[in-house]
């Protein structure tokens, strides 16, 4: 019995050890922010096709708080003290009012027409953040912006909380690897929240429209954590966040 604890143990540590605020070091790839599952959203209306109790469960407020609050099993926050619980909750809300995410994109273009598309995001308590282009707000359903007909046409660069363009997590990618990924993870991020001091990041993507004519949706997805992973217990916390952009319609001619 021990040995198949010891060997659980030893499966399930690499996915803990990679977790929020430390990031996902694995998933240099396209993705989208279902990947995140156990990330509490910051608004219900990112899963307009969920029954409405079912998407109220994802926000922070019962994902996360709730988890916090609860005295007993499954939760992970048992031996803090119940100054200590409601200490961590008034930190994460303050983090959470200091995040978001914007994405500046053309309103028209022609189809084929390479352009500039530009993600900022500020807020999280670092050492990393992440960001990811997809084709609308949605927490379960978003895809890779490339799912409909965009292209993103090389490397993005990519710009931490310094200003200064960096390239650790394209350079993880696998030798002879294309770089075009809709997925970036920003790391050398600072935090200090008595000084208000919060990681930031910019990725710009260099995208060609689709070939087809028609009105097309895009947004960002901003991955963040509120919570020091030093502190946490063995069983993963629900206190990271998915916070997406305002979703913007593109006109392709």
């Amino acid at each position: 019995m021990k040995r198949a604890a010891g060997l659980l143990l030893f499966m399930l540590a690499p996915v803990v050890a990679f977790a929020y605020p430390n990031g996902t070091q694995q998933y240099v790839t396209d993705t989208g922010p279902f990947c995140a599952s156990c990330h509490s959203v910051v608004r219900a209306e990112y899963m307009p096709e969920l029954p409405s109790d079912m998407a109220r469960r994802e926000v922070a407020e019962i994902k996360h708080y709730g988890l916090v609050r609860m005295p007993s099993p499954p939760s992970p926050y048992m031996e803090l003290a119940n100054e200590e619980k409601e200490e961590l909750i008034r930190k994460a809300k303050l983090i959470d009012a200091n995040s978001s995410v914007t994405l500046s994109v053309p309103e028209k273009l022609k189809a084929g027409q390479e352009a500039t598309v530009t993600v900022k995001a500020r807020g999280g308590n670092g050492p990393v953040i992440c960001v990811m282009l997809v084709d609308g707000a949605s927490r379960f359903q978003a895809r890779p912006v490339s799912s409909n007909g965009w292209l993103i046409a090389g490397a993005p660069e990519v710009r931490g909380q310094d200003g200064k363009t960096q390239s650790v997590w394209l350079d993880k990618r696998a030798e002879g690897a294309a770089k075009n990924l809709n997925f970036i993870t920003i790391f050398d991020q600072k935090f200090d929240l008595e000084k208000k001091l919060f990681p930031e990041g910019t990725v710009t993507y260099r995208v060609k429209a689709p070939s087809a004519p028609g009105t097309y949706k895009m947004a960002a997805a901003f991955l963040y954590g509120t919570e020091n992973a030093s502190a946490s217990s063995f069983f993963q916390r629900p206190s990271g966040r998915i916070l997406f952009s305002s979703e913007v319609t593109i006109v392709v001619e």
